[in-house]
């Protein structure tokens, strides 16, 4: 099972009126693990233009388990959940390691392959779905 580590410090512009992440912050969260994991695995962004391809998220699904404030140190937990024909899901996990290694949020981040030149979802090819299937855990 392979499951990528990214660590985040909440920031003070992070902070809504109610002084704890703003929910829209989460996504922002949820792209750095996301870039991080495809780098790990050596995914560049050159390589998806090359194949006149790209993965565009078309679903999240966010559950906000507790608040997280200023200097809070969170870790989140991701890998590839799922893979199917033209799209593969993504899941996170993330933990607020300030507040006891407490739940902070989780999210389910569906990407479908989009071909660079119809702008249509296709189907993943060989070689990505290999790479992919070596950060799936199930």
């Amino acid at each position: 099972m392979h499951k990528h580590e990214t660590r985040l410090k909440v920031r003070s512009y992070e902070l809504d009126f109610f002084q704890h992440v703003n929910n829209a912050v989460y996504l922002n969260y949820i792209e750095q693990a996301r870039v991080e994991l495809l780098q790990s695995a050596g995914f560049t962004l050159n390589d998806f233009l090359a194949q006149k391809m790209l993965p565009v998220v078309v679903n999240i699904n966010i559950n906000y388990r507790r608040s997280s404030h200023l200097n809070d140190e969170l870790v989140i937990f991701t890998h590839i959940s799922r893979i199917g024909t033209s799209s593969f899901t993504m899941r996170h996990e993330a933990y607020n390691l300030t507040q006891g290694n407490v739940p902070s949020f989780d999210a389910d981040v569906t990407h479908a392959i989009i071909d660079t030149t119809t702008g249509k979802s296709t189907p993943i090819p060989d070689r990505l779905r290999q790479k992919l299937s070596s950060l799936h855990s199930q």
